[in-house]
């Protein structure tokens, strides 16, 4: 379990990669489930707990649709699981470094007292956009400015479908 960390650190310093990894269903399913689990902690401290509970439901399924198509239209399908278990299992990651900032920043009730965890929580953003630009540009096989472009568009998708879905 220890090395499957190390791998999916590495990937979010941008030094692994989704090949790294087993290509696994029982992986895939570890990591969907603990995601699940996570994303649904963050979605509790908007929204009530059945809204919660389908808004990461909804995150999950946009973003295998997302991958899905990409793999898809640059027949790559065989990497999907790959794929999908680096894009979770980073997200885990980078998710439990945000929990604490999140848990920082709703229990401050002053706009200007928040300024530094949303700010730190911006930082976490982007740098998620960056470890998805680089699952990405591995398992397409494109150049990493296509990646990253496809990386910012999933996130502006996906956020403001969420907000429109799922409004607090």
């Amino acid at each position: 379990m220890l090395q499957l960390f190390n791998i999916f650190w590495q990937i979010c310093l941008l030094r692994g990669v989704p090949q790294q990894l087993p290509a696994s269903r029982f992986l895939l399913v570890l990591t969907l489930m603990l995601h699940i689990l996570l994303d649904l902690l963050f979605a509790l401290f908007t929204l009530p707990l059945f809204h919660a509970a389908a808004a990461s439901l909804f995150n999950v399924a946009l973003l295998f649709a997302f991958i899905h198509v990409l793999l898809k239209l640059t027949h790559k399908s065989t990497r999907f699981l790959q794929t999908l278990t680096a894009l979770l299992g980073s997200g885990l990651v980078l998710g439990m470094l945000a929990l604490p900032l999140t848990i920082w920043f709703y229990s401050i009730n002053t706009p200007e007292a928040r300024l530094l965890p949303s700010m730190l929580t911006l930082g976490l953003i982007i740098w998620g956009m960056l470890v998805t630009g680089h699952i990405l540009r591995h398992a397409l096989d494109v150049h990493q400015s296509l990646a990253l472009l496809l990386a910012f568009a999933y996130t502006l998708l996906s956020y403001n479908l969420m907000g429109l879905l799922f409004p607090y």
